[in-house]
């Protein structure tokens, strides 16, 4: 099969959630015998746009891709504004031009594909209108409840500028959104909650997709790096920057009265100004930022642990932590999306002193159930994705 993923940007380096659930995917397509394009918007120019060492790795996985950069003007900020009602701000953001599109619709068309991959509601625009030329099936991949999860975002952003660019991207989302799920002719959606939300409101051909585990695609790191409480996570969005500060300010004070050297490493990629401060202003906590691979810092930590407090579909962090035999200590927000017997694997706690106390009660006398690990693992394997392009490509697809 021939399939075109709609990527909002590079999906590589996969250092964050959202990356990590496309490119693994991608990778997994292609280890199905699939060929994959892949369209994405990218950053042309700063510490966000991709390298070339970054795009050869894309390059040597995907048959083909097109890459489009962000445009800036304020003629274009005003057009974007002024339409946010009917076409969200990075929905809009992700039209190409007539010239760009034109180039679009050739090269996808030369591909010949049997499937457009839509993953979120951002490629929307343009995805839905090829497919109607070309007469391919779009299939939508639901990251988030994006109508929610953005408000939210804009709720625990601590600058007022990053609240304000998150309010505008809420505009116009929720209509937005459901007309690109109802128009899909599947919606596989990363959480088990998300997806129940989806089917109240009537939305049809909804399916249940986890995302993959790194571990689905390769092996155990040979070599770890060790470390005492472990947090894993993008250091740039709002739900964990508040989370990293809960757990820097109130939860490590706390766990150190009990074991005094203790070391907490934060694990992430683009660490906010903010982050970057409050670091250091405490002592007991290390910044392992922008690293290659997280899993050695996963795999070598005693604790794993999950403080972030809101968000939406599910956390890929925390299957990637399920990979691993350390006990695991979350928010409750880590567990949504998932099956309630997976949520049995987990500490659970939403307030600082239960969640320190199981920091500290792990620390001296970890308790994992490695069986019950092992058999929540099978659901996040390369099997899953092999069965959702079943669904797609044929007799399936309205059951």
């Amino acid at each position: 099969m021939k399939i075109v993923v709609f990527s909002p940007d590079i999906p590589f380096p996969p250092n964050r959630g959202g990356r990590a659930d496309i490119w693994r995917r991608i990778e997994a397509f292609v280890r199905l015998g699939h060929e994959v394009m892949l369209v994405n918007l990218y950053e042309p120019a700063g510490a966000s746009a991709p390298k070339e060492s970054e795009l050869r790795v894309v390059d040597s996985v995907v048959a083909r891709r097109f890459s489009f950069p962000i445009k800036r003007s304020a003629v274009r900020t005003i057009s974007q504004l002024a339409g946010c009602w009917r076409v969200p701000w990075h929905a809009a953001t992700r039209i190409p031009d007539p010239a760009e599109f034109r180039l679009l619709r050739s090269d996808v068309a030369e591909f010949k594909p049997d499937l457009f991959w839509l993953d979120g509601p951002w490629f929307g625009v343009a995805s839905f209108r090829l497919a109607a030329e070309l007469s391919v099936s779009v299939v939508y991949r639901s990251h988030n409840i994006e109508h929610v999860y953005l408000p939210r975002q804009a709720r625990a952003a601590v600058r007022w500028r990053d609240r304000l660019a998150w309010m505008v991207a809420s505009a116009g989302l929720e209509r937005f959104e459901y007309r690109m799920l109802r128009q899909a002719q599947a919606v596989f959606d990363i959480s088990v909650d998300d997806l129940n939300f989806w089917k109240a409101r009537g939305v049809p051909r909804l399916h249940w997709l986890p995302p993959l585990s790194e571990l689905a695609l390769r092996e155990k790191p040979s070599e770890v790096v060790p470390g005492d409480v472990v947090f894993v996570g993008n250091l740039g969005t709002p739900n964990n920057v508040r989370g990293v500060e809960w757990l820097i300010r109130d939860i490590l004070p706390y766990v150190q009265n009990r074991f005094p050297r203790v070391t907490f490493r934060i694990v992430g990629s683009n660490p906010t100004p903010f982050i970057r401060g409050l670091m250091k202003s405490v002592s007991g906590v290390e910044l392992a930022e922008n690293v290659k691979d997280v899993q050695p810092y996963l795999f070598g930590a005693k604790v794993l642990v999950n403080p972030v407090m809101s968000g939406s579909g599910v956390q890929v962090k925390m299957l990637d932590m399920l990979m691993t035999n350390a006990p695991i200590i979350t928010a409750h927000q880590g567990t949504k999306g998932l099956p309630d017997e997976f949520r049995l694997l987990f500490r659970v706690f939403d307030e600082t002193r239960g969640f320190a106390e199981a920091i500290c009660d792990e620390l001296q006398s970890p308790t994992v159930d490695i069986k019950a690990r092992e058999r929540a693992r099978e659901s996040f394997s390369i099997g899953s994705v092999d069965r959702a392009l079943d669904v797609a490509s044929g007799g399936n697809i309205c059951r």
